[in-house]
């Protein structure tokens, strides 16, 4: 019989959840290859003609390549991982190292068995935790820099997906579950649900529900697994359940109102104006631009973006979110100088914004927006609460040579408007006299 490798997948640890394709290929095996306490696991299954080949924890592109090797010698190869193969498991180092030997497909053919991830296993035991959009994160840097994953896990947070945390804590690892919780916090409810599950469906199990803000993360292992609930999920019974929609979420919630710029002028006094330090951005070409509400105001701040990349040169990226937008809006999308997306804002839309701007027509939204722009680390203009973005936005007037910016600290915008223009009428007739005196 030709040699073949069998990527077998034997679910989270009780026999019983390993399916029979599974079972199949690693009877059907003539040599049977994976890490110790994964083997011990089916030894039930295996018949004592069948060898079988251990190597510890770490050695895992080692005993890829030991199957691709077995396989090309003309053996039945089974290869195991727990779990799923293809979830942080084998299957990817398998074929990485065919990749590298240019691999064409049949030498040795691979097949692969998919199985019971861990986290279905928890998921199920606990109810319907993942009734919702959901994904899962390795907490391991051995492999992957912790800035991605923490990258990761805040994209997670700010897109409220439900979130299975792999490799969790060990003991040269003990502070990453606790950072991502702290990222988790930022945007989720002290109530929300998790569920965490050491060893789950073999003999050893425990499985604990508790929420966000009293998880103890010294409770967390190597062997445990972290499944944390959306905003949305609450616990009944005993039991995690996360709705497969969002009941409250009504376009007409954010319906326009109408919006009024800085409406308390005294929020600005003569000292808060001395403490503001004007800049000019000298960088917006590709910068990720984000303007959340398409009435007039945020009309204005799009068309100051669009007059600064035509005058230099740049030109950013910008996303307007708004279900409704003005005339010229409409135009600069239709033009495609914009990006309109026809929807109100939602937590998660500012991951990757520079600059972001609130000015939507309800109050608690643009609060919204400012602590997300917070947490992503984006400069924010908040059109009704000055104080609580970080920068304004000055009245802008630009010449040949010059550019002239007047701020109130936004706390009187026509004001401002009304001194640029006094200055505009003073620096032309500037100029008419020094033509005629020529």
């Amino acid at each position: 019989m030709s040699g073949a490798l069998f990527l077998v997948s034997i679910g989270p640890g009780d026999l019983s959840y390993l399916t029979l394709a599974a079972q199949h290929h690693l009877q059907a095996a003539e040599v049977v290859i994976g890490y110790k306490l994964y083997a011990d696991l089916i030894r039930p299954l295996l018949a004592g003609h069948q060898d079988v080949v251990l190597s510890p924890m770490g050695e895992e592109v080692e005993r890829a390549r030991t199957a691709i090797e077995m396989a090309r010698q003309g053996r039945r190869v089974a290869l195991i991982s727990s779990g799923d193969v293809g979830v942080y498991a084998m299957a990817a180092p398998v074929f990485e190292l065919l990749r590298s030997q240019n691999w064409q497909g049949n030498d040795p053919p691979v097949v692969v068995t998919p199985g019971v991830s861990a986290f279905q296993a928890v998921a199920a035991r606990v109810g319907a935790a993942i009734g919702h959009d959901f994904c899962a994160i390795s907490l391991s840097d051995l492999l992957t820099p912790w800035p991605i994953i923490e990258r990761r896990i805040a994209a997670a947070a700010w897109g409220d997906f439900v979130i299975a945390f792999y490799n969790p804590r060990s003991k040269e690892r003990s502070w990453q579950i606790g950072s991502a919780m702290e990222i988790l916090r930022r945007f989720r409810p002290p109530s929300t649900p998790v569920a965490v599950a050491r060893n789950i469906t073999r003999h050893d199990e425990r499985v604990q529900v508790t929420t966000l803000e009293a998880l103890d993360v010294e409770t967390v292992d190597m062997f445990s697994l972290v499944l944390v609930g959306n905003s949305q999920s609450f616990t009944v019974a005993g039991h995690v359940v996360t709705p497969r929609g969002y009941a409250a979420a009504r376009l007409d919630k954010f319906a326009p109102q109408g919006i009024v710029e800085s409406p308390n002028a005294a929020n600005m006094t003569t000292a808060g104006v001395r403490l503001l330090y004007p800049i000019t951005l000298t960088q917006l070409a590709g910068a990720v631009v984000v303007v959340c509400g398409g009435g007039k105001v945020g009309e204005r701040k799009v068309r100051g973006l669009l007059d600064a990349a035509t005058a230099e040169g740049a030109s950013p990226r910008i996303r307007l979110i708004s279900p409704t937008a003005t005339e010229t809006l409409q135009r600069w999308a239709a033009e495609g100088r914009i990006n309109w997306e026809v929807r109100p804002y939602a937590p998660g839309d500012l991951v990757g914004a520079q600059l972001v701007f609130a000015a939507t027509s309800e109050r608690a939204v643009n609060a919204a927006i400012a602590q997300e722009a917070a947490a992503v680390g984006a400069l924010c203009n908040v059109a009704d609460a000055p104080e609580e973005g970080d920068f304004h936005v000055p009245a802008v007037l630009r010449t040949e040579d010059a550019l002239i910016a007047v701020s109130t600290g936004g706390a009187d915008p026509r004001r401002a408007a009304a001194s640029r223009d006094q200055i505009g009428r003073l620096l032309v007739q500037a100029r008419n006299h020094r033509e005629e005196t020529k």
